[in-house]
């Protein structure tokens, strides 16, 4: 009976040892480093640009490191995709249709009056491209303290993040 129970414990350590290390374990040994103080250009940054059916320039690491930031804070930069795009966008009853490598894609409309929201191309403090809606009287507001402990509503702005190609479509 002694042998038996050797071999069972044996067993046991056995299984024990031979399991694969988990990655969660991992993650929680080696979180990640904190974002840069300010939001830098990726290198790699390159978003396809269509107009109608015609290639366009797209729109780069170079391009936007040499046009100055539309909107910008400590932390952030926006460059209003209108102004990016050019005249092929400032047409009457155009739509910016952006999407990401995988996801769906989705339709911004530029600004009827200057009080309507604002498509940009937002670069986080991580380096992610993302492409959203801004209020040009407030393009970055604060979120703490506002909406109240269980009253808060989502937040209805498009964005996608990671955006890889941009569609200039003609109105209706």
């Amino acid at each position: 009976m002694k042998r038996r129970d050797v071999l069972g414990a044996v067993g046991l350590l056995w299984v024990v040892a031979c399991q694969q290390p988990s990655e969660e374990g991992d993650a929680k040994r080696t979180p990640k480093p904190p974002p840069a103080p300010e939001s830098d250009v990726p290198d790699d940054l390159s978003i396809e640009v269509t107009v109608g059916d015609v290639a366009s320039a797209p729109i780069d690491a170079a391009r936007l490191r040499s046009t100055p930031p539309d909107y910008s804070d400590k932390e952030r930069r926006a460059w209003d995709l209108v102004k990016l795009l050019g005249d092929a966008a400032k047409r009457p009853g155009v739509r910016l249709a952006v999407s990401a490598e995988r996801g769906p894609e989705v339709v911004m409309t530029p600004p009827a009056s200057p009080e309507d929201f604002v498509p940009v191309l937002l670069v986080s403090r991580r380096g992610g491209a993302i492409a959203t809606m801004l209020d040009p009287k407030e393009p970055f507001p604060e979120f703490h303290g506002r909406g109240g402990r269980l009253g808060r509503r989502g937040d209805p702005v498009p964005r996608v993040e990671g955006a890889k190609k941009i569609r200039v479509v003609a109105g209706p």
